[in-house]
């Protein structure tokens, strides 16, 4: 299978999780702006570098994680790796606490969904029904939704993954996509994550030593 990303792509969050994240950029940003406008009479090198690595580490664990659908399989987003498994490979999905992807008897959690998840958007109009030429519709449809959808239960968006895996053979075997029965599960460890929280915490430790 190409590495291709797929336009057509579902992305799947809570928005309480974001919720809290804005909120936290929101007061972290207020504390930076005091601290410049200050600075001349109070630099406070240190407590900026809290405040930025306090920052970084909410991104990472309340924004990146996220669960994508798309024409090729399911990706979960987690906090420092993207695991993509195609459609083909998938064999079951189970929902309790967090999403869990099965392929075969190994289990891959997704830490975007916990018991309680917002309603993907998108989702009701099928994946693989709205093919490349018709995006303009899908946004429109994502914008309605992302004012109207209610808040359903870990099963709602376990079903969700599961009638996408539907639809995606039903293409196939329509000839709307080709196949991919070659395709492989793919752990993709991202270095930025890494760097956007290291780096602050290498500040927090070198200005606490001097």
């Amino acid at each position: 299978m190409s590495d291709k990303t797929s336009t057509t792509q579902h992305v799947i969050r809570q928005r309480s999780p974001l919720g809290l994240a804005a909120a936290c950029g929101a007061t972290g940003l207020v504390l930076l702006v005091s601290i410049a406008w200050h600075w001349a009479d109070d630099p406070q090198p240190l407590f900026v570098a809290w405040v930025l690595f306090f920052m970084a580490l909410v991104w990472s664990l309340f924004v990146r994680p996220a669960v994508l659908l798309d024409e090729e399989g399911v990706t979960l987003r987690n906090v420092v790796k993207d695991t993509h498994i195609p459609w083909v490979r998938l064999t079951d999905v189970e929902f309790r606490w967090n999403i869990k992807v099965f392929v075969g008897e190994r289990a891959y959690t997704a830490w975007a969904i916990s018991s309680q998840a917002e309603r993907p958007k998108g989702a009701a109009g099928g994946m693989f029904t709205m093919m490349p030429g018709r995006l303009d519709k899908l946004a429109g449809a994502e914008a309605h939704s992302s004012t109207s959808a209610p808040k359903v239960t870990a099963f709602a968006v376990a079903r969700t993954i599961e009638q996408a895996k539907e639809e995606y053979e039903e293409a196939v075997a329509n000839g709307k996509i080709p196949a991919a029965p070659d395709a492989q599960l793919r752990i993709t460890w991202v270095p930025m994550v890494f760097a956007i929280v290291v780096l602050p915490a290498l500040a927090v430790v070198a200005l606490s030593l001097t």
